[in-house]
């Protein structure tokens, strides 16, 4: 994992740098400190012991609510919402790990007592209320992240599949599906699906996506070759242009880290013999794949755009620090995975 995680972070600095020389200057510099900074909270985070965190599942809850409401009634507005607090921090960065950190500590916890309205309480509180409140802001793709690592958290959790698939489908029914019916969004749902219909309007990102794919070919067209018929190039495209720039090889090796990113979460899951660790590593981990193969689908042009960005190879501050205090998490349960003995998911030392 910490292989992984210092190739992906070498290949992150690279992209900047290549952007930087056909784009923007001091990209390099200041996601290198970024990713410093990320480092140094990662090790500190992976020295805390996890079932820490445990004891505190319904505080971290209600802290994520607290930030995203401060952030509505006294944050900043960007682009429409009303995502940043403290003068730059993202809840929408922020809070879908920290919900999923709640989340999996409340699940984990064995209650064979639990009646049925008790457990229908604690589902659609943890369920719904954060749904709701990224609906809120509003931010879609927190909503959807959040949904769907919660919706897998259920599956592994003891309330099984049935709940994971009744609550899919009444996120489906009750944001989804309004989403859907939307102007904006079935502009750039029609953008996607007939992009050569309107190729210089709804279809122009995807037109010059594919393109770019396309003739990059298996060496790219160099090392900082500037591509201008895309925005944001170091954050929502930053993997589009790596394989512009360097090739298809340069992508499949991409493909071939993640792919062993999820194998070794697998292997981690498989031997932490905590409950609560076992929902930490799920819940994280999933949180992180799901960026990961959306940020992909986006990049090729086989999912529809959207503000998701590439873990650990975007440029930002928010979701780096976020990401690698994610990472130090993970790992902080890993290491512990000999030393703890449990009883109905609590320590017994």
């Amino acid at each position: 994992m910490l292989g992984f995680l210092g190739l992906m972070l070498t290949l992150a600095l690279l992209a900047m740098y290549a952007v930087q020389l056909g784009y923007q200057d001091g990209l390099f510099v200041r996601q290198a400190i970024y990713m410093a900074s990320g480092l140094v909270v990662m090790f500190f985070i992976s020295r805390v012991h996890h079932q820490r965190l445990y004891r505190y599942s319904w505080m971290i809850f209600g802290l994520s609510t607290a930030l995203i409401l401060a952030a509505q009634f006294w944050g900043s507005q960007i682009n429409g919402a009303r995502s940043y607090i403290f003068g730059g921090i993202s809840v929408t960065a922020l809070c879908p790990y920290l919900f999923i950190v709640a989340a999996a500590g409340l699940l984990s916890r064995a209650e064979e007592n639990e009646g049925y309205g008790k457990s229908l309480g604690k589902l659609l509180l943890l369920g719904v209320l954060p749904v709701l409140l990224f609906a809120y802001i509003p931010s879609s793709v927190s909503l959807l992240l959040y949904a769907a690592t919660f919706a897998f958290l259920l599956t592994i959790s003891r309330y099984a599949r049935p709940w994971a698939a009744a609550y899919l489908a009444f996120v489906a029914a009750a944001f989804l599906l309004p989403l859907l019916l939307s102007e904006r969004v079935q502009d750039r749902l029609l953008g996607f699906l007939l992009r050569q219909r309107d190729p210089n309007g709804a279809g122009y990102l995807y037109r010059q996506i594919d393109e770019a794919v396309r003739s990059a070919g298996w060496n790219g067209h160099g090392f900082g070759s500037p591509m201008k018929t895309l925005p944001y190039i170091h954050s929502d495209h930053i993997f589009t242009y790596l394989i512009y720039s360097m090739g298809w090889t340069f992508g499949i090796i991409i493909t071939l880290l993640i792919l062993f990113f999820i194998l070794q979460l697998t292997r981690m899951f498989k031997s932490v013999k905590d409950p609560y660790g076992k929902m930490l590593i799920s819940g994280i981990g999933a949180l992180l794949v799901i960026q990961f193969l959306w940020s992909m689908g986006m990049s090729l042009g086989f999912l529809p755009l959207s503000a998701v960005p590439f873990p650990f190879l975007s440029y930002g501050m928010d979701q780096m620090l976020v990401q690698l205090a994610a990472i130090g998490l993970i790992y902080s349960v890993y290491r512990r995975k000999d030393m703890i003995s449990l009883k109905g998911g609590i320590p017994n030392n």
